[in-house]
């Protein structure tokens, strides 16, 4: 399970830069939601506890990776006040690119009917 640790979740206003940041934590926040259901659906399509067990470690060190990954990017403004805004909206751009890596995973479990009726959020 992601998540995501803004206190308290700043409001969304695009005309002002702690509101950008404010816009990148709801689009990170839902993104995260969204990836949580694609990794239940997955987890339960999993028939050992081998898998699982790999699929955990998987996610985490991907997550680990986008985090840091992320903060190398936002560096670029580092000290400046579009760090953050930067570092947001690249969470949020992760998370989208992996929840289509995780579609394609979903695809690989569920071909010749294994896990029929299951759908990917």
């Amino acid at each position: 399970v992601l998540t995501a640790n803004f206190k308290p979740v700043l409001a969304c206003d695009p005309n002002t830069t702690v509101g950008m940041e404010g816009c990148g934590e709801h689009r990170a926040l839902a993104a995260d939601k969204q990836l949580n259901a694609d990794m239940k659906v997955i987890f339960g399509l999993l028939d050992d506890n081998t898998s699982k067990r790999d699929f955990i470690t998987a996610q985490t060190k991907w997550a680990a990776y986008r985090n840091a990954d992320c903060q190398s990017q936002s560096d670029v403004y580092e000290g400046g006040t579009e760090q953050p805004v930067l570092f947001i909206d690249c969470v949020a751009g992760e998370d989208i690119l992996r929840r289509q890596d995780l579609k394609g995973f979903f695809e690989l479990l569920t071909q010749g009917g294994a896990g029929k009726g299951t759908t990917f959020p």
